[in-house]
C-alpha cells in the first residue's frame, strides 16, 4: 500500500506532464502542405518559374479537380474554414444556410450568405521545369492550387 507522501509525488510528476504536454500543444502549428508548389515571391510580390501542367491522369477527364471551401468570421469572432461538401457531391449545412438567407429576400440576410459563399479552387499536377528561387524544385512534381 503507497502512502501519501507517495501519492504526492506521483501528482507532482503527473501535473509537470501535463503542463510539458500542453506547452508542446500550445506551439504555432506549420499547416504548410509540402505536396504543394508556390512561387517564391520578392519584396515587390513579384515571382518567376516555369510549370508545365501535366495530363489527367489514367482514368479522369480532365487534369484538375475542383475543390470547394468556405472561410468565414463568424459573430463571436472565430473563423469557419472547412472544405464544403458539395466538392463530394453531397449536402453541405453552410451551403444549405446560404440558401436559406438567400431566399429570405432581405438584404442584411444576402449580405450574410455573400460573406459566407463558397470558393472555387482547381488543383493539378505540375511539372517544375525552372524555379530560380528554389532550384531544389527543378525536375519535380508537385500539386498546384488557383
Amino acid at each position: 500500500m503507497s502512502s501519501f507522501n507517495d501519492f504526492k509525488k506521483k501528482s507532482k510528476t503527473s501535473i509537470e506532464q501535463l503542463v510539458k504536454k500542453l506547452e508542446q500543444d500550445n506551439t504555432k502549428k506549420d499547416y504548410k502542405d509540402d505536396r504543394f508548389w508556390r512561387p517564391e515571391l520578392d519584396k515587390a510580390k513579384n515571382g518567376f518559374a516555369i510549370i508545365r501542367f501535366l495530363p489527367a491522369v489514367n482514368g479522369e477527364d480532365v487534369p484538375w479537380s475542383k475543390l470547394y471551401s468556405h472561410a468565414f468570421q463568424g459573430p463571436g469572432g472565430s473563423w469557419y474554414i472547412e472544405n464544403s461538401l458539395t466538392t463530394l457531391s453531397k449536402n453541405d449545412p453552410v451551403s444549405e444556410m446560404n440558401s436559406l438567407l438567400w431566399k429570405s429576400g432581405l438584404d442584411a440576410d444576402k449580405d450574410l450568405a455573400r460573406q459566407r459563399k463558397r470558393k472555387l479552387n482547381y488543383i493539378s499536377n505540375i511539372y517544375v521545369v525552372s524555379d530560380p528561387a528554389n532550384p531544389q524544385n527543378e525536375g519535380k512534381t508537385f500539386l498546384f492550387k488557383y
